[in-house]
């Protein structure tokens, strides 16, 4: 398959993951949640929302803050396009090899800001790539797991990144081109 392939039908099943986001982990998780709304009209809207949402009638309030993807200690440009690099599955070699293709590709570039999401522990050398990680643990427990929930939450909440699956680090330059121009 290719690069081009495998993107596309990586990002079909990452849309609909996010088209059913987990509302009452996204309204767990939300850090403006407490801060009330300036205008009244706006308080009694979220007063009725939280009825509402009691009664399982409507999603509750998750407010729509932007996320940010950068990292304090990188220079950033004003119009950053986020990377999500989707490395669930792969080996470690594996994974370090793309990282490094991924790393020369971006070499220079303050206009894209990676985000690697996987579930190897290896945090010394992501630490050395400089990028955000979505660490994905296979935790097992009672219920739902830990590692679908939280896959199903990084496909909400990085909806409008570019999204790119690990193979593209290994890929030849108009290729990673045409997986930018994708999105």
């Amino acid at each position: 398959m290719s690069v081009i392939a495998e993107a596309k039908t990586l990002r079909k099943q990452l849309k609909a993951l996010a088209a059913k986001p987990e509302w009452d982990l996204l309204a767990r998780y939300d850090l403006l949640a407490k801060k009330p709304p300036t205008a009244l009209k706006d308080r009694a809207w979220r007063c009725l929302r939280h009825l509402l949402a009691s009664a399982g009638l409507i999603s509750p309030h998750v407010t729509p803050y932007p996320w940010l993807s950068t990292l304090k200690h990188r220079p950033v440009s004003a119009d950053v396009k986020t990377v999500m690099i989707w490395a669930l599955g792969a080996d470690r070699h594996q994974l370090r090899a793309a990282c490094e293709g991924f790393s020369s590709k971006l070499e220079g570039d303050n206009h894209l800001a990676p985000v690697l999401v996987t579930d190897i522990a290896d945090f010394a050398f992501y630490s050395r790539l400089g990028w955000l990680v979505e660490y994905v643990p296979s935790l097992s427990g009672g219920g739902p797991s830990l590692h679908e929930r939280k896959q199903a939450y990084l496909a909400w909440r990085y909806r409008d990144a570019c999204i790119v699956p690990l193979s593209a680090g290994l890929a030849s330059a108009p290729e990673w081109n045409a997986l930018l121009k994708l999105s």
